[in-house]
């Protein structure tokens, strides 16, 4: 031990002494681990860290999956009392339905996002209350009862201020009356990992949501997540095997909703924030957690260059020491601890970079009013992994230095003049190193620029509508107690005073808009088609829009006409489809005039009278999806976006546009208030891919800073050590272009090879990018 303290003494010493090495080594580590903590506490946030519930690691989601919906997705309530009444692998299962519902309270209103729980939700997680009471396994069984109320922590503190009276008030949720029993512990947020909870009603009480109609009745209507707490002993497979009986049990009482039901149970931190995320997002961690280990990667390389070249000029006290009697690991121990002492140093310069940065990543807000929660702070997994890789880049920095020094010849060492070791070994090692660096570097490269290239192509596609010169406001009257004539004046109303507001050129409003987080499905089909016996009908998107929502999105009908103002009010139900739509239903057919049903039109023929083109509706990365448009008039919609077509700018009509919707309607929320422009950075939209592209250009950028000088530093080395040679030359008769050349042919001989090396790996690597990736191969090379 004693020896060990005496090694650390004497490396501190040497590093102070020489602070210009120590101090670029230490900002060179620093860069590869800041970037690696940062990346890690993202990792770390949406897959690693524990919900604060009773044993998170036995916390399970339950998803299913048919042939017509291969990823693993949401279940049906009706499939899941099922489940819950016939699994013997859970010791409990509970259903939540997120939703946003209207609380009013003193006056006032808010738009809260919320989660409908069966009443055994808190009890399974092992959640305690910080006032009052939470739900009960009793509550919520009947469609309708229990009108109860949990608050979130900081739903309570932010907007009933901290009271503790307020348990037991009484508030009104959509217009029905309430009463709030408690509020949730600080440190519970909700399952749904990326935003707050802000409220939770007993399940039942979903009845009170127009757009929930079909939870209580229909077995493919798959809007619930499903948790569920595994008996000690049974692991998920065998949880999932029992699972899959009771499914092919409901296969033959249901075929026409339940045909090809696979199920599945995920490990709660996998299913974040939804079921079908547990395919992708580990591949995603893995692949920037692979590409930021390149940049430390990088940094260490270059942290063994300054060493060998150090440990050259210590050739001479290394040999001294030997001299006196220290054995070859002692001297490797000493370098080893003088570069560990460097990594430890660089680990927290690299953990406060690392923190700075997590916290500006936090800081992203997403468009919408969604209380989004990106808590990428550090905790101790984030600092033993900095810890850690901090402890492998000052052993794969000083490994081989120390090898090479311990190495030192005493003889040639102490004669006067001696340089040590620099033999063609020492120069080979020397270019393998530089090799690896640009290997490295272009891998990052390539990268970076495959996710701009696919941003890049991402915002030349075609929408479908144009974003430009469009404001949206969103609300709901419901959340009020509007009824439906109270709602369609209340819109009649909105409409008007729009489209009268200067600079405006058209208004229209709509269920919902392109690439928002709502979206409305329904399964077709045609007249006079006959249902097959256990075969499921086509699914297609679908959308409610006023009379002029064409004219606002400028969204093209191809052929036909587009919904009029007529439509609205007639009996006679019409919609205008997309391509996709009718080359699938109608192939070679015109389908003008054809007649379809959809399970929500109450089993009335809607008529097709127009062909729009194809768009982008649920999010960015769908293929070509069947869709059609309804008049919002024909079915009545509470909950609408306003959208505006503006002349000039327009968010200076924003303050405006709400001001007249408060003359209507003081206490309405209005919320999701934004240019279409600015709702495009969402998260089904563009969000994740400028995400994508920015941190891989920022680790594509610093592996080539970091690569730069590592090159330069092993050529002007070499060039150095050659200077007697040179003079020689020159003394030959060689110019100075000549000089020049020989330099320049070493170092590019190395990078070339390092470019050949780089290519090859990144072009084995380019398939993990390949789904990461919009309009453009992993192989592109215009990229390479």
């Amino acid at each position: 031990m004693d020896t060990i303290w005496q090694d650390i003494r004497h490396g501190a010493r040497v590093l102070l002494k020489n602070p210009g090495f120590t101090i670029v080594a230490v900002l060179t580590l620093a860069l590869g681990i800041g970037a690696n903590a940062a990346i890690f506490s993202v990792v770390n946030a949406f897959l690693l860290r524990p919900l604060p519930v009773r044993e998170p690691d036995q916390l399970m989601a339950v998803a299913n999956s048919h042939p017509e919906n291969q990823e693993p997705h949401r279940i049906s309530y009706l499939d899941y009392l099922d489940y819950s009444a016939q699994s013997d692998a859970f010791t409990d299962l509970a259903a939540t339905k997120m939703d946003f519902l209207g609380i009013s309270a003193d006056g006032h209103a808010d738009r809260v996002f919320a989660a409908f729980v069966t009443g055994n939700y808190f009890s399974m997680l092992g959640v305690q209350p910080a006032l009052g009471r939470l739900l009960l396994p009793g509550e919520g069984k009947t469609p309708g009862t229990d009108p109860v109320v949990v608050l979130g922590n900081e739903y309570w503190r932010k907007h009933f201020g901290g009271d503790p009276s307020v348990v037991g008030k009484a508030v009104t949720v959509n217009g029905h009356p309430c009463t709030i029993v408690g509020v949730v512990d600080a440190t519970f947020h909700g399952t749904f990992s990326l935003a707050d909870t802000q409220a939770y009603l007993p399940f039942g009480m979903a009845s009170i949501d127009p757009l929930s109609k079909d939870t209580f009745t229909k077995r493919d209507d798959h809007g619930q997540i499903v948790w569920g707490r595994l008996k000690p002993g049974v692991s998920p497979q065998a949880a999932q095997a029992s699972l899959q009986v009771i499914a092919k049990n409901l296969e033959q009482q249901y075929p026409a909703s339940n045909k090809g039901i696979r199920m599945y149970v995920i490990p709660e931190h996998l299913a974040r924030p939804e079921p079908q995320s547990a395919g992708q997002a580990p591949v995603v961690a893995s692949v920037f957690l692979g590409l930021v280990g390149l940049v430390l990667l990088v940094a260490c390389v270059n942290v063994v260059n300054l060493l060998l070249s150090r440990a050259t000029g210590r050739s001479k006290e290394l040999a001294i020491r030997a001299a006196l009697g220290a054995g070859r690991m002692r001297l490797v121990r000493q370098m080893l601890t003088e570069c560990v002492l460097l990594s430890l140093v660089g680990g927290v310069a690299g953990a406060a970079a690392g923190i700075w940065t997590s916290r500006m990543l936090g800081n992203i807000q997403l468009p919408g009013d969604i209380p989004f929660r990106l808590d990428f702070s550090f905790d101790w997994r984030v600092f033993a992994y900095s810890a850690a890789i901090a402890l492998v880049a000052g052993l794969i920095a000083g490994l081989v230095p120390a090898l090479r020094a311990s190495r030192t010849d005493v003889h040639d060492a102490v004669r006067e003049g001696g340089r040590g070791n620099t033999g063609d070994g020492h120069h080979r090692l020397r270019d393998a190193l530089v090799v690896a660096q640009v290997a490295g570097c272009l891998v990052l490269l390539v990268a970076a620029g495959l996710f701009v290239r696919s941003l890049n192509n991402a915002r030349g596609v075609e929408l479908g509508f144009q974003p430009d010169h469009l404001l949206i406001l969103s609300m709901d009257p419901a959340q009020q107690g509007y009824d439906e004539v109270r709602g369609r004046e209340f819109f009649k109303q909105v409409e008007d005073r729009a489209r009268a507001l200067p600079g405006v050129e058209s208004a229209t409003t709509s269920f919902t808009y392109p690439m928002n987080y709502d979206n409305q499905n329904a399964y077709i089909r045609l007249e006079g088609q006959t249902p097959e016996e256990g075969k499921r009908n086509p699914v297609a998107l679908y959308n409610d829009v006023g009379s002029s929502y064409f004219e606002t999105m400028k969204t093209r009908v191809l052929r036909g006409r587009a919904l009029a103002l007529a439509d609205q009010d007639s009996p006679v139900r019409v919609a205008v489809v997309n391509e996709t739509m009718a080359r699938k239903l109608w192939p070679g057919a015109d389908p003008i005039g054809k007649r379809f049903f959809y399970d929500g039109a109450e089993g009335k023929l809607i008529e097709v009278v127009g062909v729009a083109k194809d768009g982008k509706y649920g999010w960015m990365f769908e293929d070509p999806t069947p869709y059609f448009y309804m008049p919002v008039g024909q079915d009545y919609r509470s909950e609408r976006v306003l959208q505006i077509r503006t002349a000039g700018t327009p968010q200076d009509l924003a303050l405006t546009t709400m001001k007249e919707i408060h003359e209507i309607d003081p206490n309405l929320p209005v919320y999701d208030v934004m240019t279409m422009e600015h709702a495009m950075g969402g998260g089904n939209a563009f969000f994740l891919l400028n995400i994508g592209a920015g941190l891989a250009a920022a680790l594509g950028g610093l592996g080539l800073v970091l690569a730069v000088i590592g090159v330069y530093g092993v050529v002007a080395y070499a060039a150095s050590r050659r200077t007697n040679e040179i003079g020689i030359r020159m003394a030959l008769g060689a110019s100075r272009g000549n000089i020049l050349r020989m330099v320049l042919r070493q170092g590019f001989g190395v990078v070339l090879v390092g470019i050949g090396v780089g290519v090859l790996t990144a072009l084995g690597l380019a398939r993990f990018l390949a789904n990461m990736l919009f309009g453009i191969q992993p192989t592109d090379p215009l990229t390479f």
